[in-house]
């Protein structure tokens, strides 16, 4: 009989606590991945133009970091995958828990990868645009955290919701193929029809799922619909999960 009675929101923080001592190495990977994208892809996410001739002639080259937001997002569908793998589902039995709290502790230290992701990215580009002043006649376009700081932390934002978005499609795309490893042959047959039809279906950008987030214009109605949508995806996996029997392999 125990004398101290936790609260659930205790033992989820708990919990929360051991992942991000147990998984500092995630943190880590996208460390090296940023830098790594920093080096060999900057170059490629950069376009070169143009010289107009005599009388008038100039060179000028932009500099994006979308090749790091894209290992970012990659990143992160990974990171939500690898959560919902046996090993560990099988180290919260160190804890007097149950469902409802290793569920919390993931998703807090869901939220907290998302964060984390979401600045380092956007912190990246800043890091970017200082080392292009060592060039000649630089001119910065993007707004920065002094210039323009409700820009600058739109931006931060606005990464960290998309971060988040991806870790709970990773997060839930793991729970399901978890239940039964049937979900691998049916997510093969929904991405082979995606990428041979879905392209050709989707003339207009209206049509793409994908635009009904990237193409909102409103940051409120844009942070709803994310929000909305990892609400939905945490409870399809929270309901799967229930039903999985514990220690499931």
């Amino acid at each position: 009989m125990f004398s101290t009675q936790w609260s659930v929101n205790e033992l989820a923080k708990r919990q929360y606590v051991f992942k991000l001592s147990a998984n500092g190495a995630v943190f880590t990977t996208l460390i090296v991945l940023q830098i790594i994208g920093t080096v060999f892809i900057s170059g490629a996410s950069s376009t070169s133009m143009s010289d107009w001739g005599e009388p008038i002639s100039f060179n000028f080259m932009s500099i994006s970091n979308d090749g790091q937001v894209g290992l970012t997002l990659f990143w992160a569908l990974i990171v939500g995958f690898l959560l919902t793998s046996a090993a560990q589902r099988n180290e919260s039995f160190s804890f007097v828990t149950n469902r409802l709290t290793f569920q919390l502790a993931n998703f807090y230290f869901i939220c907290t990868a998302a964060l984390f992701g979401g600045v380092t990215t956007v912190l990246l580009g800043s890091v970017m645009k200082i080392v292009a002043l060592f060039g000649d006649n630089v001119i910065i376009e993007t707004a920065g955290l002094l210039s323009s700081p409700l820009d600058y932390f739109s931006r931060i934002l606005v990464m960290t919701a998309y971060t988040l978005l991806l870790l709970m499609t990773g997060y839930l795309l793991g729970t399901l193929i978890q239940f039964s490893k049937l979900f691998i042959s049916l997510f093969g047959l929904i991405w082979f029809v995606y990428i041979t039809f879905g392209f050709r279906v989707s003339v207009g950008e209206g049509d793409s799922l994908l635009y009904f987030y990237y193409g909102e214009t409103s940051i409120l109605l844009f942070i709803l619909k994310v929000a909305v949508s990892v609400a939905v995806l945490f409870g399809i996996s929270f309901f799967v999960t229930n039903r999985l029997e514990v220690r499931n392999p």
